[in-house]
C-alpha cells in the first residue's frame, strides 16, 4: 500500500514540474508584468512633467514625483532610484541607465545632533540636460547639472557640474573638505555624556 502511494505521489510531482508549475510561472510573470505597467500609468500623472514616450524600464523608485519632470522620449532603466525631493529636470532624449541614484537633497551635516538630524534636508535640484547619456550605477549628488549631449560612464559618482558633449567617468576618491572640528567635537562629547548618564541609571536599577 505504501509502495503505491509512493508511486502515486512520485507521478503528481512530475506532472507538477513539468506542466504546472511551468505554466504557474509565466503566468506569474505574465501578472508582474500587466501590475508593473499599470504602477508605471498611475506613477507618469504625479509627475511634475511627463512628456511623450516616456519609457521605464521594470521598477523605478520616484520620491516626491510632484517635483520630477521628464521630457519627451526619456528612458530610465530598472531599479532607478529619483530622490524628487528638491526637484529633478531630465531632458529630451535622455537615457538613464539601470541601479542609477539620483539625489536632489542632503542632510545638514551642521544640524544640531550626530550623525545628523533626521528630519533636516538641504534641497538643491539637479538639472540634466537634452540627449544626455547615464551608464550603469551611477551616483548624482544634489545640485549638479549635466549639460546637453554629456555621457557618464557607468558607476562614476558624479559631484561636479559636466559641460555639455564631455565624457565623464573614473574619478578618484578625494576629500572634499573637512567638518567643523569644534563644533563636532562638541556635539561628540553631549552625546559621550548623555550615554555615560544613560548607561549610570540603567546600572543602578
Amino acid at each position: 500500500m505504501q509502495q503505491f502511494k509512493n508511486k502515486v505521489t512520485n507521478k503528481l510531482e512530475r506532472i507538477l514540474e513539468q506542466y504546472l508549475i511551468p505554466r504557474l510561472v509565466k503566468w506569474g510573470e505574465y501578472l508582474e508584468n500587466k501590475i508593473r505597467r499599470y504602477k508605471h500609468q498611475q506613477l507618469k500623472p504625479q509627475l511634475k512633467f511627463c512628456g511623450a514616450d516616456v519609457r521605464f524600464k521594470r521598477d523605478i523608485t520616484i520620491n516626491h514625483p510632484q517635483n520630477v519632470s521628464l521630457g519627451d522620449k526619456v528612458y530610465i532603466g530598472p531599479d532607478v532610484l529619483l530622490d524628487g525631493r528638491g526637484g529633478i529636470t531630465i531632458g529630451d532624449n535622455s537615457t538613464i541607465g539601470f541601479n542609477v541614484v539620483i539625489l536632489s537633497a542632503n542632510h545638514d551635516y551642521q544640524s544640531n545632533d550626530l550623525p545628523y538630524e533626521y528630519n533636516v534636508y538641504i534641497h538643491k535640484p539637479v538639472v540634466i540636460g537634452p540627449n544626455v547619456w547615464i551608464g550603469d550605477n551611477v551616483l548624482i549628488i544634489p545640485g549638479i547639472t549635466i549639460g546637453g549631449g554629456a555621457i557618464i560612464a557607468a558607476g562614476t559618482v558624479v559631484t561636479s557640474n559636466v559641460e555639455p558633449l564631455a565624457i565623464v567617468g573614473n574619478q578618484p576618491m578625494r576629500i572634499i573638505k573637512y567638518r567643523d572640528k569644534e563644533h563636532y567635537e562638541r556635539l561628540a562629547n553631549e552625546q559621550k555624556n548623555t550615554n555615560l548618564l544613560v548607561h549610570s541609571i540603567d546600572n543602578q536599577k
